[in-house]
């Protein structure tokens, strides 16, 4: 989900002052659409989670000095700069290059004009509701406010065990609820 933008501004001022859990918001909010639109440019799951890696280790040892206006466009240009550099490195034939170039991948005003976000919002919305109470209450702790494993665990007086099985159960629900809406997204 893109961020607003003063919202944009202060991350981003938190993350130039070596705020890891902002770093971790961020990562978690982007790094499975970087994964999957890596893994279309590259055709490979293992380099696509290594340039993805890659890119979030230059945006933590870069955050004090890069001028950021748009973090989502940055990061986004930041992995497809990352991906050709692949293809660069590994010599590449110049037909396999402009073959790459003329793969289109979706920007977020694109994606924005063709579908709408508070829909997919309120889809995901939808299909929270629809995980058993206790996944929905350690998923949203987890994912929306933040709370460490140890934190939910004291706070539903449950075992740490069973929050991860909680945490894992619930992504895998909700991954299965939007297998459709990703590969909708990427074919833009």
């Amino acid at each position: 989900m893109p961020l607003e933008k003063n919202q944009n501004k202060l991350l981003l001022l938190q993350l130039s002052e070596d705020n890891t859990k902002v770093f971790g918001k961020l990562f978690d909010l982007y790094w499975e659409e970087m994964f999957i639109k890596a893994k279309t440019i590259l055709g490979h799951e293992t380099v696509a989670k290594d340039i993805v890696q890659e890119t979030w280790i230059k945006i933590w040892e870069k955050r004090k000095t890069s001028q950021i206006e748009d973090f989502e466009a940055y990061i986004f240009t930041a992995l497809r700069n990352n991906c050709y550099k692949y293809f660069r490195d590994r010599k590449f034939s110049v037909n396999q290059l402009n073959v790459i170039d003329t793969l289109h991948l979706a920007t977020e005003p694109e994606i924005k004009k063709h579908y709408d976000l508070d829909h997919t919002l309120n889809q995901i919305l939808e299909a929270m509701n629809g995980l058993p109470l206790r996944s929905k209450q350690v998923f949203e702790l987890s994912r929306f406010k933040h709370y460490s494993n140890d934190e939910i665990a004291k706070e539903l007086g449950i075992s740490k065990r069973s929050v991860e099985n909680q945490i894992s159960l619930a992504i895998k629900s909700l991954r299965h609820s939007f297998t459709v809406l990703l590969i909708f997204l990427l074919t833009l």
